[in-house]
């Protein structure tokens, strides 16, 4: 079973805490910085896309230079008000609009791989956090081409709160199954393990676990699931981390995200 999101701005709370659409494109934030003058993106953006297995697959973040902006691997694609360094961490807002999603890309050549990074919401009724992998460079249907990769979600904003995977085809997004319930509170750090390997040629499997900072690492997967999108299979991509907000006016929340690390998975 599939749950499109539907996260449009007259639905609000009730209806977001049920689903989401990510059909729409962002019509907020600086969608430019990886962008040629037609509105495709640059080449760079989509490293050994086009190729299956493992090519340059690793990268670590932690966010040293307080005050800068994000490191030069990552790139903003779209939605994006703030992404800066404070406090040693990412902080990442998006720009509200009728779809509030902020993205910040890094390229790479990952297929089977494993992330860990940890986040931080300030204010969670409103807030979500996004990480992609087999990413294209896209965000949404606001580039060329549209944005496509796997993610795990952790959003505190709907009912219940938890983790959820996702697949991203065309700038569509659609949750794989439905949420798996964890609690997620404020100005709480949070650490994430996400898994994605190939299973078949025609299946992907999809792990995660999410537990709070000074707790041991749970030894089980909270969530598993398996996708058979033709598209993504044996696919090789970069990575992105998404800010989500349910605002749709004023000034979305900062979500703040550190020790990101990308190596392949064994």
């Amino acid at each position: 079973m599939t749950l499109v999101r539907l996260r449009l701005a007259a639905l609000l709370a009730p209806a977001l805490a049920a689903c989401h659409d990510r059909n729409a494109g962002d019509d907020g934030g600086d969608t430019t910085a990886a962008s040629s003058d037609d509105g495709s993106l640059d080449t760079s953006m989509s490293t050994a896309a086009d190729s299956g297995g493992n090519g340059d697959c690793m990268l670590q973040e932690s966010f040293d230079q307080d005050g800068s902006s994000w490191p030069a691997q990552w790139t903003a694609v779209g939605g994006v008000a703030i992404a800066d360094v404070q406090g040693g961490r990412g902080r990442l807002v998006p720009t509200t609009s009728s779809y509030s999603l902020a993205r910040m890309v890094a390229p790479l050549g990952c297929s089977d791989v494993e992330v860990t990074f940890s986040f931080e919401f300030t204010n969670p009724n409103t807030q979500g956090v996004g990480f992609y992998v087999r990413q294209n460079g896209g965000h949404l249907q606001s580039t060329t081409p549209a944005g496509q990769g796997y993610a795990l979600f952790a959003e505190a904003f709907r009912d219940p709160v938890g983790i959820g995977a996702w697949h991203e085809l065309g700038g569509s997004e659609v949750m794989i199954e439905p949420i798996e319930p964890v609690p997620l509170s404020p100005n709480t750090v949070y650490h994430v393990r996400y898994r994605v390997t190939q299973q078949s040629p025609s299946t992907t499997s999809l792990q995660a676990r999410v537990w709070p900072d000074g707790h041991a690492e749970p030894t089980t997967w909270q969530l598993e699931r398996t996708d058979a999108s033709a598209a993504l299979q044996g696919r090789a991509g970069g990575v992105a981390i998404d800010a989500w907000s349910a605002l749709t006016s004023g000034t979305a929340s900062d979500l703040f995200v550190d020790d990101v690390v990308v190596s392949p998975a064994q």
